[in-house]
């Protein structure tokens, strides 16, 4: 029987993941300052909305009012689904101001997952978007304590809330690992890595490239494909490198 698959809306990797992702799954998308990763999460929630499912976008790195502009920079209108109820744009501070209040010194991931949960039944959200992890673990002192916030997170995600979850993660310019954690790669069902290349070392510009990683239940080939950025459409695929 097949399994029911969640299009990403973005041209080109779709038909590389046979239709898309599968549903209530989580999946990252990782790569350098740059590489397209909150175009990837705002287009991934526009199709959502394109195809009438509501959705949840966290934004931890930029204000909302910030992600909203970016996208209005690419023709996307996030206004209107906001005002009509089939979008929530949460601003994650309120868990940093629980930490910072002296209430606690972490944030609980059972808290969040419990807090989402109200929000996805409040509109019946079908697509989240958290953009992105790593600030979340930030203020926890030990690398063994982020990787268990992270576990739980999308263990909590993935059993109880019924959506399908789209994660950002940084990766340090220059760096070879594929998350600044460790610990999101293995536990999320796809892996998606844009990156910032020169193709050729005597280039003067860079190119924008995506390879599928990982991804559970897709034979999905293993290239890495260039990227444009095209306002009106977002991040379009193009051809292998």
């Amino acid at each position: 029987m097949a399994r029911l698959r969640v299009p990403t809306g973005i041209e080109g990797l779709d038909e590389i993941l046979q239709g898309g992702l599968l549903a209530g799954k989580s999946y990252l998308v990782s790569g350098e300052p740059g590489t397209g990763k909150t175009t990837f999460a705002a287009q991934f929630i526009m199709e959502g909305l394109r195809r009438g499912e509501n959705g949840i976008y966290i934004s931890v790195d930029e204000k909302p009012a910030h992600v909203v502009e970016d996208a209005e920079s690419l023709g996307w209108d996030l206004h209107t689904p906001i005002e009509e109820g089939r979008l929530i744009l949460l601003d994650v501070s309120p868990y940093f101001n629980w930490v910072r209040s002296g209430r606690s010194n972490v944030v609980d991931a059972n808290e969040v997952i419990q807090d989402l949960s109200k929000q996805i039944r409040r509109i019946n959200a079908k697509r989240l978007v958290f953009d992105s992890l790593v600030p979340l673990v930030l203020h926890r002192d030990r690398m063994h304590d982020m990787q268990e916030f992270i576990r739980d997170l999308i263990f909590g995600i993935d059993d109880n809330l019924g959506v399908t979850t789209l994660m950002s993660s940084h990766v340090w310019p220059g760096s070879s690992g594929q998350t600044q954690i460790g610990i999101e790669e293995f536990i999320a069902s796809g892996v998606i890595v844009n990156r910032l290349v020169k193709l050729h070392p005597e280039d003067h510009e860079y190119t924008r490239t995506m390879f599928v990683r990982k991804m559970r239940g897709t034979n999905a080939t293993l290239s890495e494909f260039k990227f444009d950025i095209v306002t009106g459409k977002g991040i379009v695929v193009r051809e292998r490198v």
